[in-house]
């Protein structure tokens, strides 16, 4: 029992000794890190995340401006003057990793300075973006405080800059309930669509964004890969059509104008491609959330004669709610 006490006692001073040597730590009193006395220091940051990171899904619509956060001063009191705080992008290849894909500088405009007015905490972070070069997948860049103007103010350790992603959202993108009818022409009968054997629930499907244009169809109810067209045998069995999954292309007025094969025009491997039917209905519709598209699907392996015509497919894909 003596030993455990003493053990006891010993922890104790053990962690003592610890928490002083930390009160003792001179970057703990500089402020660098720590917790931060505001009434002694005033911070000037630009807040995000704890990844240091601002996430931008944009649409495509040209050249907009943003507000994609503040500069923020962080201290007891409101500002008691006006406080300028520059701003830079000219670290950002040297903050981000040099692996991910950098956001073309000329085609942002960050701001050189940001004033946070007398009497206020913060001031919005407004930028200037070519929405249309975002790509579906992320482009970096980084936004660095470099200055402030008056005496007095810290530039924050943790949140002197920002880390920012930015990437396009196709305007329909979504999951979608998909209906419709998918004729095998070399066998009628042979396959069916997946939406006839899928009673009573409905059918759920992603479109994702491709780019600003186009959405890619993504099936997870029944394939590993979702990128596979889901299709049904004449028995009621569930099946896929491999390297195959379309890709629908809008133009500015909700026409579909276009559908490819996710897999290339031709896939390689078995040669099925897609071609959309310019008889269908082929538009989305803003009254229902909607669009209809007719298109085939064309392998020339198995039907050897042009068109080359192998399933044809008359579909509805109603929006359901946001990926």
């Amino acid at each position: 029992m003596k030993k455990r006490i003493y053990g006891l006692i010993m922890s104790a001073l053990v962690i003592s000794v610890g928490l002083t040597s930390c009160l003792k730590d001179k970057k703990v009193d500089d402020q660098e890190y720590g917790l931060i006395n505001l009434n002694a220091n005033k911070i000037i940051e630009i807040p995000t995340n704890t990844a240091h990171e601002i996430s931008l899904t944009l649409l495509p619509e040209g050249l907009k401006d943003l507000t994609i956060g503040e500069v923020r001063l962080a201290a007891e009191n409101p500002a008691s003057e006006d406080i300028v705080v520059s701003l830079t992008t000219a670290k950002t290849s040297e903050i981000i990793d040099p692996e991910l894909p950098l956001f073309p500088l000329d085609q942002i405009t960050v701001p050189a300075t940001v004033t946070i007015p007398k009497g206020e905490r913060s001031a919005p972070l407004v930028v200037k973006v070519n929405t249309t070069l975002l790509e579906s997948a992320p482009q970096y860049l980084a936004i660095s405080i470099t200055s402030v103007d008056k005496q007095g103010y810290i530039i924050s350790g943790n949140y002197g800059l920002a880390k920012v992603n930015l990437k396009v959202k196709n305007r329909y993108e979504g999951q979608y309930v998909l209906t419709g009818t998918m004729e095998h022409l070399p066998s009628p009968g042979a396959y069916v669509h997946i939406t006839t054997v899928w009673d009573p629930d409905p059918y759920v499907v992603q479109l994702q964004t491709k780019d600003g244009q186009s959405l890619q169809f993504y099936d997870e109810n029944l394939f590993t890969n979702g990128f596979t067209y889901p299709i049904a045998t004449a028995a009621g069995g569930a099946s896929g059509w491999g390297s195959f999954s379309p890709v629908f292309k809008f133009d500015d007025a909700g026409n579909v104008i276009e559908v490819t094969n996710y897999y290339g025009q031709p896939a390689a491997s078995n040669t099925r491609s897609a071609e959309l039917d310019p008889t269908g209905v082929n538009k989305y519709d803003p009254a229902t959330k909607s669009f209809k598209v007719s298109y085939w699907m064309n392998q020339p392996s198995v039907v050897t004669t042009a068109p080359y015509h192998r399933c044809h497919m008359v579909e509805t894909y109603t929006f359901l709610e946001d990926l």
